[in-house]
C-alpha cells in the first residue's frame, strides 16, 4: 500500500487530537494507516521532521485561505491571513503547542521568508517589514490558539471574553498600527 506523505500528516494529527501530543509517534501512526512503521520512515525520517511538517501545514492553510499570491490590500491580507491562520489552529487540538514547539528545518529560514513575505512584498513593503508584521501576527494567533485549546484557561477565560470577537478585536488593533513610511 503506497501512503502519501498528506496522509501521514493528517493521522499525526488526528492523534494529537485524540491523545494529546505527548502521545505522537511513529508506530500509533503507522496503526492508524495500516501499515508498518518503516513505511512512514520513508517520508519521514524522524518524528521531529514529522512534526515541522505538521506545523508547516498550518501555515499552508493559512497561506492558501489568505491568497498566497491574490492582490489585496496589505493590512486587509494580514488580517485575513491571521483569521486564516487561527482557524487552521483551532481544527486540531494541540495544534498551537506543536507549532511552538516544531523545529523549523536547519538552513530554510530564507526560503520560508520569502514564502511568507511574497504576498505582502507584492503589496510594495519591504521582506524585512513583511516578516516583522507576519511575526506579531503569528505571535497574536499562537498566544490566543494556546489559551483557546488550553483546559486550564479556556473555560476561565470564556466567562469573561468572547473569544472571536475579543480576537478580531486584537488582531485589527495590531495590523491599524503598522505603518509604511
Amino acid at each position: 500500500m503506497k501512503i502519501r506523505q498528506e496522509e501521514i500528516v493528517e493521522a499525526a494529527l488526528t492523534l494529537v487530537d485524540e491523545q494529546g501530543l505527548g502521545a505522537l509517534n511513529m508506530r500509533a501512526i503507522a496503526a492508524r494507516l495500516g501499515v508498518q512503521a518503516s513505511a512512514l520512515y520513508w517520508h519521514f525520517p524522524s518524528k521531529t521532521v514529522l512534526m515541522r511538517a505538521m506545523a508547516q501545514s498550518f501555515h499552508a492553510r493559512a497561506l492558501a485561505a489568505a491568497g498566497a499570491g491574490t492582490a489585496k490590500d496589505w493590512r486587509r491580507w494580514l488580517i485575513d491571513y491571521g483569521a486564516a491562520l487561527r482557524r487552521a489552529l483551532l481544527s486540531h487540538q494541540g495544534s498551537a503547542l506543536l507549532c511552538a514547539t516544531a523545529r523549523p528545518a536547519p538552513d530554510t529560514a530564507a526560503m520560508a521568508g520569502d514564502l511568507l513575505a511574497a504576498p505582502l512584498m507584492a503589496q510594495g513593503l519591504s521582506r524585512a517589514y513583511a516578516l516583522s508584521c507576519l511575526a506579531s501576527i503569528n505571535a497574536l494567533v499562537l498566544g490566543w490558539a494556546v489559551y483557546e485549546q488550553s483546559e486550564a484557561m479556556h473555560d476561565h477565560l470564556a466567562e469573561m471574553i468572547g473569544f472571536d470577537e475579543s480576537f478580531a478585536l486584537g488582531l485589527e488593533a495590531m495590523v491599524s498600527g503598522f505603518r509604511v513610511d
